[in-house]
């Protein structure tokens, strides 16, 4: 009896709750459609590619990221530091790119690359630093070297 009446709950709401996903990824795809016109018509300027870098002062990275990662970035590159998005200014393009393509997982260290009329380029770097913590440094070594070839152009096969 139990089970007929969550199917029929389930049945008789489903025109409100269809209505509220249809809604919901109408609006996601509309954000998407926002960002990326904003990306390429202002964010960008008249580069052909730009790269967004969010790290923090994690002791697992800092060092490695600033010695590494961050003198080989393109001029035009946009760092964050999560440790400091307590001061960061929301609506930055900057930051709406940074907190809607890198999602909620795995985010920090992140390097995101933009290229005029095409989809961002996300590069995670938080497995791999994990990995290198425990000393397998090949996955670390190869998202970083792809990392920095998307970053400056030059697309590997």
């Amino acid at each position: 009896m139990q089970r007929i009446l969550i199917l029929a709950a389930v049945v008789l709401t489903a025109p409100l709750w269809l209505t509220l996903l249809a809604v919901a990824m109408a609006f996601r795809a509309i954000q998407l459609l926002v960002l990326y016109g904003l990306a390429w018509g202002w964010w960008m300027g008249r580069d052909r590619r730009r790269v967004l870098f969010v790290y923090s002062d994690s002791p697992n990275w800092k060092a490695h990221v600033e010695a590494n990662i961050l003198p080989h970035l393109p001029q035009n590159s946009v760092v964050l530091n999560w440790s400091d998005r307590l001061s960061w200014n929301r609506f930055t393009v900057s930051v709406m790119l940074f907190r809607f393509f890198a999602g909620p997982k795995e985010f920090n260290p992140i390097g995101l690359v933009f290229e005029r009329f095409n989809v961002v380029k996300p590069f995670r770097f938080w497995q791999a630093f994990r990995d290198a913590k425990h000393g397998r440094e090949d996955a670390l070594r190869l998202v970083e070297s792809r990392f920095l070839d998307a970053a400056r152009g030059q697309h590997r096969v």
